[in-house]
């Protein structure tokens, strides 16, 4: 979350909601404000886009491992 292109390629885009309702209010790129209060940030949607990344890191340690015994 600290590219600072500010908005340009869209991988830090986060929802904000309303801490009274729960209700999403607005999506908001993160590397731009990175000072957001934590009661704005919706930190399931955040949870599950962190998620996404999952198989990607796994399949590089595991590539990373395979690359590093066979030198």
């Amino acid at each position: 979350m600290q590219c600072m292109l500010k908005g340009v390629c869209a991988q830090c885009l986060q929802w904000q909601i309303d801490p009274e309702t729960g209700q999403r209010t607005r999506a908001v790129f993160s590397c731009a404000g990175q000072d957001q209060p934590l009661a704005w940030v919706d930190l399931d949607n955040l949870a599950a886009r962190q998620s996404q990344n999952r198989l990607l890191e796994y399949l590089s340690s595991h590539w990373l491992d395979f690359a590093m015994l066979n030198t």
